[in-house]
């Protein structure tokens, strides 16, 4: 839908491409940008969450809703085509998986998982004055939380809280519509995965550990300044 939206809005613009205005922007010897945006997920049910290192059968990670912001690079000795981004963005969604009896005993899960992730990305555009289509890979780290837990595991039910640090790394492309020299807007997909191990949550202690190998499918509308 917002790629419907550039498509509408910008060829009107496209007529000004070559106004003194745009071509300072073509001129300029380092393109910086910086921009925010909103994201969403599709279910994530190729996660799995373990305890002790056995899986809870049937895990997933619903519908998520979240928000970040980033600012980018892209300098002229590479032509504008090679830049570099840094980001951070929230994404919120819960964990379930039904209750069910398994030949170890009952096997369940209910919890909250919120993740704060900063990545840097390498990207390659094309760099159009009016649509910059783009894609790239990122790597960072990522702080995962389970909030409200209750998992059933056997005897053991895990309940409370717990935190945890991990690398992630990401897959993305996307495609950004300037609506003035200055003013972009732009949609982008991003494929996230990151592995979470929880050591202790609530009073538990240290055993058994909790892990979430989480892959994530998220779609991100936004708008940014170029500079």
């Amino acid at each position: 839908m917002i790629l419907c939206s550039l498509l509408f809005v910008l060829p009107a613009h496209a007529q000004d491409a070559s106004s003194p205005e745009l071509g300072k922007v073509e001129a300029k010897k380092i393109d910086i940008h910086l921009s925010a945006y909103a994201l969403g997920t599709l279910p994530m049910h190729a996660s799995t969450l373990k305890v002790g290192g056995d899986e809870i059968p049937q895990t997933s990670v619903g519908r998520g809703i979240g928000g970040g912001f980033k600012a980018g690079i892209f300098p002229h000795v590479l032509k504008r085509i090679v830049g570099l981004e840094a980001e951070t963005f929230i994404l919120g969604a819960g964990v379930t998986a039904p209750r069910m009896m398994t030949g170890a005993g009952i096997r369940s899960a209910d919890a909250d998982f919120i993740a704060v992730t900063t990545m840097v990305n390498v990207l390659l555009r094309y760099p159009g004055q009016i649509l910059q289509p783009y894609g790239g890979v990122g790597g960072g780290l990522s702080s995962g939380f389970l909030l409200d837990t209750d998992i059933q595991h056997g005897s053991d039910r895990i309940t409370g809280n717990g935190g945890s640090m991990t690398f992630a790394y990401q897959f993305l492309g996307g495609l950004r519509g300037y609506v003035t020299p200055k003013v972009f807007l732009f949609g982008e997909y991003k494929y996230v995965a990151a592995k979470y191990d929880w050591d202790s949550i609530g009073s538990l202690g240290s055993r058994p550990s909790v892990t979430l190998n989480l892959h994530a499918q998220l779609f991100s509308i936004g708008i940014g300044l170029s500079f």
